[in-house]
């Protein structure tokens, strides 16, 4: 078990690592823990969990999961993670420090990958996702859960948001079309389910979690 050393990050980086997990434990005890188990409980074999942050979603893998690897480029997250680890049923568990769009591991290095409230902050997403297609092995499962751009007033009020959320959250894009660029990807979506996010903000209650494989 290891963890990477890194320095402190940029200041957004420590501002959002301040204040997004205390938001969040709102929708965790609103639902989002449920619909968290509910997801994981598809992951099987090495895991590569991309955007882990501080860690909400480690205690939600089952047993089945052999390894789980937990990729995190924000510093202050990965302090907070590493004290969420007594969670882990996995036998074997690392944190890296590292980019999406240029994944650390070899080809086909994984039989899940998986990611939750992530894609709208990635600065090339395109690039994350023929990243993941890379490291999952042949017949593996991306597993995605992700607010996404809303229709009529909410889409408006998303673009109205946009500027200030994303200074505010760490590259947070709410109008982001996460389900565009899916299609877009060498995925094939197995299943996707449309619904809000408990308890969250009016700019990120659309929400899809779902299970997608190569195409």
């Amino acid at each position: 078990m290891a963890t990477t050393t890194s320095p402190r990050g940029t200041r957004g980086q420590r501002f959002f690592a301040r204040w997004y997990p205390g938001v969040m434990d709102r929708a965790e005890r609103a639902g989002q823990a449920e619909i968290r188990a509910r997801h994981l409980a598809a992951a099987r074999g090495r895991t590569l969990d991309i955007g882990t942050g501080n860690g909400f979603s480690v205690a939600h893998y089952p047993s089945s999961v052999t390894e789980l690897v937990m990729l995190e480029p924000n510093p202050a997250l990965r302090a907070q993670l590493q004290r969420r680890t007594q969670g882990i049923r996995a036998a074997a568990w690392q944190i890296v420090d590292g980019d999406a769009a240029h994944l650390p591991f070899g080809d086909d290095a994984f039989d899940t990958v998986a990611a939750s409230l992530l894609f709208c902050s990635l600065p090339d997403p395109a690039a994350a996702l023929s990243e993941v297609a890379r490291v999952r092995r042949p017949g593996g499962t991306f597993l995605f859960h992700e607010h996404v751009r809303g229709e009529g007033l909410r889409r408006v009020l998303q673009e109205v948001a946009a500027p200030v959320q994303r200074r505010l959250a760490d590259g947070c894009r709410p109008n982001r079309d996460f389900l565009a660029l899916l299609s877009a990807a060498p995925f094939e979506v197995v299943e996707v389910e449309h619904r809000p996010m408990p308890g969250g903000a009016a700019t990120v209650v659309p929400m899809v979690v779902g299970r997608a494989r190569p195409a």
